[in-house]
């Protein structure tokens, strides 16, 4: 469980429940049916982090019971998660803070939500030119272009998820598809058994030095907008799939109110990300990663 605050939903597992919770209650499941689903052993470390999570999400869709309420009320009357959070590591100050939330949270989901959160249609997927294995060109604030390349990225009608990795290739005119294919990744991670040994071997084949980031409600046109004022696709690579483990920079599109905007954060964080790390290179070559790709994503 990655935990980074005492809220209810600082954890990675809350998350998890919640983004399962609401993707599956606007495709049309009963609240009742999914919390059943997603009720988790009672000895899982994570059970009360589910239950939590659970509770907030059936109260914002008015369907909070007085039973499933009244064992959220037990446990936090009877301090037990705060105990597995102690037996877990968590500090006195962590633990405080968490007796706070859990009494707030208490207090809110007693009294019944006057207006519950509707359905929503889920988002339909599009094409985009910025797909998966798209080879994107820019310029650094030298005037020398580098390249991106896409991974792991959905595109829907009204929203957009994304995550690029950067390669070392920094050069006074625009780099060919071949250029690309010939430069290596600007990340430590992929196919390093030192820098992988305490991950699941699944990460063996993933980056951690990623541009990513989230449009949420805004859809893949607007998306698009802000790549074309930077960015200019040259060609594709193989779709190399979910190779996207982590994310070391984001690209905030959202806070952007217009593309010169965009432009000008776009290239402070790629030339920050580029000079910050020298050494910092894939043993493989973007073709032979390429080439890899085609054989482990079938």
């Amino acid at each position: 469980m990655g935990t980074w605050s005492a809220s209810i939903f600082g954890n990675d597992t809350s998350l998890d429940v919640k983004d399962e919770f609401f993707e599956r209650y606007n495709l049309g499941e009963e609240p009742e049916d999914i919390k059943k689903d997603l009720l988790l052993d009672i000895d899982d470390e994570d059970r009360f982090n589910v239950m939590f999570a659970l509770a907030q999400c059936m109260w914002e869709v008015g369907q909070l019971d007085e039973s499933f309420l009244y064992d959220i009320e037990k446990v936090i009357e009877s301090k037990e998660d705060l105990a597995v959070l102690e037996e877990l590591g968590a500090d006195k100050s962590f633990i405080k803070q968490r007796t706070a939330h859990l009494e707030k949270f208490l207090k809110k989901i007693s009294v019944k939500k006057e207006k519950p959160k509707k359905r929503v249609a889920p988002p339909i997927p599009v094409e985009s030119k910025y797909r998966n294995g798209a080879v994107m060109v820019f310029q650094y604030e030298d005037g020398r272009y580098g390249a991106l390349i896409a991974v792991d990225s959905k595109f829907y009608d009204k929203e957009t998820f994304y995550s690029y990795i950067q390669t070392d290739i920094k050069m006074s005119r625009k780099p060919s598809i071949d250029d690309v294919r010939k430069a290596r990744i600007i990340d430590p991670s992929f196919h390093s058994e030192e820098y992988n040994s305490f991950r699941d071997p699944a990460f063996y084949y993933s980056f951690v030095y990623c541009v990513s980031g989230y449009l949420k409600s805004t859809a893949t046109k607007r998306f698009e907008k802000y790549n074309d004022s930077f960015f200019e696709v040259i060609g594709y690579l193989s779709d190399w799939g979910d190779c996207c483990s982590g994310t070391y920079d984001c690209f905030d599109y959202y806070r952007q109110k217009t593309s010169d905007e965009f432009k000008i954060t776009a290239i402070e964080e790629l030339t920050k990300r580029f000079n910050e790390n020298p050494d910092v290179r894939t043993s493989m070559t973007v073709g032979e990663i390429d080439l890899e790709a085609q054989n482990y994503n079938r």
